[in-house]
């Protein structure tokens, strides 16, 4: 009796590429946690019509949302209106921030997508931002002048007639030779300088100003404002005369402000948690 397999015609390889080509072409269907689903043998990728199946619902099965709030008060409503029992606002207080995250864990066991969150940045105010660009800047007098005229409804000691003067005598006397200074009793120091005048000797002139100045300021949009002091600072230099001012921890204002905002949202939340810690997101 003659073997089977020596009388059966033999498949030629065209026929086994033939096959293999065949099956890249088809097409598994299946299903996962009841979504349709394809296999496509051709690079074994799977296609699921989760995103076509929901479209087709009268609501979506998850609520997928980032939003970003302008203000304290919208930050509070927005959460309320959404907020559960297992709702978590997350405090960051290295930038000042807070966010919501709406469907939390209920516990270690109970995992959920964290996919619904709200987001607020308390935003510094133009007044707060410009003492901190130039604070222990360095500037020619006439600068630091501007600046001063520029930025004097801040200031509340001295008074601003007086910071006014200092300003204006600092730009009028822009082209004199500056030589010593004294601090005086009074806590002020004291430059004495030469005016210089064409064809003419020089007039020697005085000009004071406070050792320090007193300001208050809100670090944040509708928020409080503080009392802070600056320290001013000073350099002569081949008769010119370069000028600053250091902010006194300024750094302690912020976080006072940032624990008002933290405060007023404890106050305002109806359920839910509150940690400090960056958000999980």
């Amino acid at each position: 009796m003659e073997n089977s397999t020596q009388t059966g015609t033999q498949p030629s390889p065209f026929d086994f590429q033939s096959a293999i080509e065949f099956g890249k072409k088809q097409v598994i269907q299946t299903a996962v946690n009841d979504v349709p689903a394809f296999i496509i043998p051709a690079d074994m990728k799977v296609v699921d019509l989760n995103n076509l199946v929901e479209q087709q619902l009268p609501n979506p099965r998850h609520l997928i949302e980032r939003v970003e709030l302008l203000t304290e008060e919208s930050f509070i409503e927005y959460y309320n209106r959404y907020a559960t029992e297992n709702s978590t606002i997350f405090v960051n207080d290295k930038d000042s921030t807070l966010t919501a995250v709406f469907d939390y864990h209920e516990s270690s066991g109970q995992a959920k997508w964290k996919r619904h969150a709200a987001h607020y940045k308390c935003p510094k105010t133009k007044e707060w931002s410009a003492w901190m660009e130039f604070n222990n800047k360095k500037l020619e007098q006439e600068a630091f002048a501007l600046f001063i005229e520029e930025n004097i409804k801040e200031i509340i000691e001295p008074d601003g007639a007086t910071m006014l003067q200092i300003a204006s005598t600092l730009k009028a006397s822009s082209s004199t030779d500056f030589r010593s200074a004294i601090r005086l009793d009074n806590g002020e120091v004291q430059f004495n300088y030469t005016e210089k005048i064409e064809g003419q000797a020089g007039v020697t002139a005085q000009l004071q100003i406070p050792e320090k100045i007193k300001l208050i300021v809100a670090p944040f949009m509708k928020g409080n404002a503080y009392e802070m002091e600056a320290r001013f600072r000073y350099r002569i230099a081949s008769g010119g005369l370069t000028m600053w001012y250091t902010l006194i921890r300024p750094h302690v204002f912020v976080d006072d402000a940032f624990n008002d905002v933290v405060s007023k949202i404890i106050g305002a939340k109806k359920t839910g948690h509150l940690v400090h810690a960056i958000p999980p997101l």
